[in-house]
């Protein structure tokens, strides 16, 4: 089971809040909270966008497009997400973003026969041979009108400090490819290795008060 329902829960009840987390971004990445004033912020800079180029056409397709992407991460519990939002000097571009939620088991019990499930059936390994992540690859091929993506998400677990083992942070990145571009193509070798390295810096401190 995904989600953070309980940290409602728990703050109710007087429970110690769970530490912060820090990753070192890719450059021109940002952190976002999937809330609606981040939501009005984009929606605001996509309205300015269009409406100079005189598209309000474009505008209100993104936007509803927007207001499904912030339904689904509400109802999968997203705490942050990140995406390339910033000024970057760099040419680079992946096509992809990057979800943070809370990973916990249906009856509290330690997430070790999650981990156990998920080195069989995903064949997930460490990060970089570090044991505190497991990390996996899951593809499938999405359809839409004028052709097809490939999708690719790449799931992380770590434990959360002070939990005993018993809820995990689990960050999602999801990457889009041509059909034609082979997993095997530098390119989306060089993405993937991208949020891999991101991933890797993932610090934590105490809890904000």
């Amino acid at each position: 089971m995904v989600g953070n329902d309980d940290g409602s829960l728990r703050d109710l009840l007087g429970a110690n809040k769970d530490p912060e987390f820090h990753l070192k971004l890719m450059d021109g990445w940002e952190r976002h909270v999937p809330d609606q004033a981040d939501r009005d912020a984009i929606d605001a800079e996509l309205k300015q966008r269009f409406m100079a180029a005189n598209r309000p056409d474009l505008h209100g397709m993104l936007r509803a497009q927007m207001d499904q992407a912030f339904t689904l991460m509400k109802q999968q519990s997203v705490i942050a997400y990140f995406s390339a939002t910033g000024e970057t000097a760099s040419k680079a571009y992946i096509p992809g973003t990057m979800f943070a939620t809370i990973r916990r088991t249906p009856n509290g019990e330690s997430l070790d026969g999650y981990v156990t499930q998920a080195i069989r059936e995903y064949g997930a390994k460490p990060l970089y041979g570090d044991k505190r992540f497991i990390r996996f690859e899951r593809e499938s091929t999405k359809q839409f009108e004028g052709g097809s993506i490939v999708m690719t998400s790449i799931v992380y677990v770590t434990p959360i400090p002070g939990s005993n083992r018993r809820r995990g942070l689990q960050l999602t990145a999801s990457i889009a490819r041509p059909v034609e571009m082979t997993a095997a193509d530098p390119k989306f070798v060089a993405w993937k290795a991208a949020f891999d390295l991101c991933v890797s810096t993932l610090r934590w401190s105490p809890p904000a008060t």
